[in-house]
């Protein structure tokens, strides 16, 4: 699974060459965004910029809180700034982000049917 995962991530096949640092790279990448909240973050900003409290708002954080999200999703990369005046601006273009996000929207977007039936 791990290795369909990565493939997905990186859209290209993984060599015993560089597989040994693949998986270090995905576990990252998974672990700054294994929270309901930096996910929501992430694709507030995928391909749009905003200044950083616009973000709080839509995904019902405090400032505070997303300060200490996006402090870790800038620590893996994950988020771009840049700064205008005082307002500092996020954004993300992260493509192993988009395509995990991406592939998550799939997963459950097919389970959606499945999951109100059964709530029925």
């Amino acid at each position: 699974m791990l290795g369909r995962l990565i493939l997905i991530l990186w859209g290209r096949n993984v060599n015993a060459k560089n597989f040994s640092e693949t998986p270090a790279t995905a576990a990252a990448l998974l672990s700054a965004m294994a929270n309901p909240k930096r996910l929501q973050i992430l694709s507030v900003l995928i391909d749009r910029e905003m200044p950083v409290g616009a973000p709080a708002a839509r995904v019902g954080l405090s400032q505070s809180a997303l300060s200490q999200h996006l402090s870790k999703l800038r620590a893996q990369n994950l988020v771009e700034t840049r700064r205008e005046a005082q307002t500092i601006y996020y954004s993300t273009h992260s493509e192993p982000v988009l395509k995990l996000l991406n592939t998550l929207d799939e997963i459950y977007d097919d389970e959606m049917p499945e999951q109100k039936r059964a709530a029925s």
